[in-house]
């Protein structure tokens, strides 16, 4: 992958063109022996047979195998595959910028901080940790987790200076062994340099590309011109390309407000500078990146939030089934909304907006399925609801406009809350004082834990804001879903059982049949599916 710097690369190249054609057509002209023949792809398809006898920042020297004829083909020219092929090869693209990565362990603190450094030492109450800036300590009792191991960029645990001089003595052991001829040693300042380029000391990297010359002049000759021209324009710039490395740095740890701050202030800061494009290019990885996170974060929240807020309900002292319908209608949703969004803003992005919450949750990648149990309480649906999908349904037709959809949307709106109401009006009926029908009862001798099964499965079916698939049923294990039970009078005795069988049964006796007191004559509990 081309990195972000290329365009400097290519600016101090074309300062350099001039000098670098020069030791290209020398190189090329003093080569007097049959040279290797290669098929060029051009861009448009056609091939080219011909010999590489030099190249330069801008075009590719070729001598054409079926005249002899030589010329300079514009890198544009050939195919892009093997336009970046050879560029890569002959150390026209810089792949050396690839940061230097190490282990470190990253600690999650109580306080909601987060520390990522390499552990040094380990005490009874704390660990002491290191970062490029300092060695401080950790204490044990602010860690809410244990740590875990991640890769970083080593610039975050360590110095540019403690980096180098770590890789300087493999250097220095090469050069004082007195077996190791001038390429080896040449080879050795290459390995230096490169790695001097990943940690940003291009004036490092600069000093050992020259010095590789000194030992092995014919090393690398057209890559370390190239190198030394492009690491040359980075010194200079060494300031900017510290605070591009920094908003990458920032986008990797999510810290993307930050990130956009610092591209921001780059952009206004340096009109002028070769590196502006790669700001801007910076700056939209990071808004790409922070959206990403966004409806990630969004998506999680969602599905955490909906059942604490339903169990805190729950726990609400007297709450009645109509104000648990209510809260289900009108304030779920908004609660969720406001509560996510925070979330979001704290953790991702300020920029968090409740519009933007809704939007990114209704467009978010559907998860695995997940399940909520009416239980017990399925009766309190009555029983059309409670038995809905129980037996195959017809289909209904898919709305073929945006006005169909609105108006079924409509439609389904005001079924749910006329169901709503028909199961208040039922707790309400002096009819349905009894107690086996008393919903009210019922609902204040439900556990909490319960009461918030039974919202959570009540608004993911009824709310539209989720994907359903067809509901698990399961027979009341008091009448095996029949929804009745037998009552047997002998000799003034009463012997139970439920109408598929069981308990004692006697011949000569009186059977009558009530309504399951378990289920209220529903036979199932309901249990519903979504994501």
């Amino acid at each position: 992958m081309i990195k972000w710097w290329s365009s400097v690369c290519a600016t101090a190249l074309a300062v350099l063109a001039g000098s670098t054609q020069v030791m290209a057509q020398q190189g090329a002209e003093a080569a007097d022996a049959p040279r290797e023949v290669s098929m060029l792809q051009l861009f448009d398809g056609a091939i080219l047979w011909g010999s590489i006898v030099g190249h330069d920042a801008q075009t590719l020297h070729i001598e054409r195998l079926d005249n002899g004829g030589r010329l300079r083909l514009p890198w544009t020219q050939l195919s892009p595959a093997l336009s970046e092929q050879l560029l890569d090869q002959y150390g026209y693209i810089d792949r050396s910028g690839e940061e230097v990565m190490i282990e470190a362990d990253r600690y999650i603190l109580r306080d909601g901080r987060e520390i990522v450094a390499a552990t040094v030492r380990d005490t009874f109450e704390a660990f002491w940790v290191k970062t490029a800036s300092s060695t401080f300590a950790v204490p044990k009792l602010q860690i809410k987790v244990p740590p875990t191991r991640v890769f970083v960029s080593a610039l975050e645990i360590y110095t540019r200076e403690e980096l180098y001089k770590q890789e300087l003595t493999k250097l220095e052991a090469v050069l004082q062994d007195p077996q190791a001829s001038n390429e080896v040693k040449a080879r050795a300042h290459w390995d230096l340099a490169t790695y001097c380029e990943r940690i940003y000391d291009f004036a490092h990297a600069v000093e050992h590309y020259k010095a590789l010359g000194s030992l092995a002049p014919d090393f690398k000759t057209n890559e370390t011109a190239a190198a030394v021209a492009r690491n040359t324009t980075k010194v200079a710039l060494q300031s900017q390309l510290d605070a591009l490395r920094e908003i990458d740095t920032l986008r990797a740890r999510g810290r993307f407000d930050d990130a956009l701050r610092q591209a921001d202030a780059f952009i206004a800061g340096h009109e002028d500078s070769p590196l502006r494009p790669d700001a801007n290019k910076k700056k939209t990885q990071v808004l790409k990146a922070r959206e990403q996170k966004m409806r990630q974060r969004v998506a999680e929240a969602w599905v955490r939030w909906l059942p604490r807020l339903l169990d805190q309900k729950a726990r609400t002292p007297l709450l009645t089934l109509e104000a648990a319908l209510a809260y289900l209608d009108e304030g779920l949703g908004n609660d969720l909304v406001e509560n996510v969004t925070k979330e979001v803003a704290k953790t991702v992005s300020a920029e968090a907006t409740p519009d933007l919450v809704k939007r990114y949750w209704s467009e978010r990648q559907l998860g695995r399925w997940r399940s909520a149990n009416y239980g017990q309480g399925t009766w309190l649906l009555g029983e059309n609801e409670a038995r809905k999908g129980l037996e195959p349904e017809e289909k209904e037709a898919a709305p073929t406009s945006e006005t169909d959809a609105a108006r079924k949307e409509l439609e389904e709106r005001i079924k749910r809350y006329l169901q709503n109401q028909e199961m208040v009006r039922k707790a309400q009926s002096p009819d349905a004082q009894g107690e086996e029908e008393d919903r009210e009862k019922f609902w204040a001798e439900y556990s909490s834990g319960s009461k918030s099964q039974w919202m959570l499965a009540r608004y993911v079916e009824t709310s539209g804001e989720f994907q359903l698939r067809a509901p698990g049923f399961v027979n009341c294990p008091d009448c095996g879903g029949t929804g009745v039970r037998e009552t047997v009078s002998v000799r003034g005795t009463l012997n139970a059982g439920n109408a598929q069988g069981g308990g004692q049964r006697q011949t000569g006796g009186q059977i009558t049949l009530s309504k399951c007191p378990t289920c209220f004559h529903i036979g199932v509990f309901r249990k519903v599916w979504f994501r």
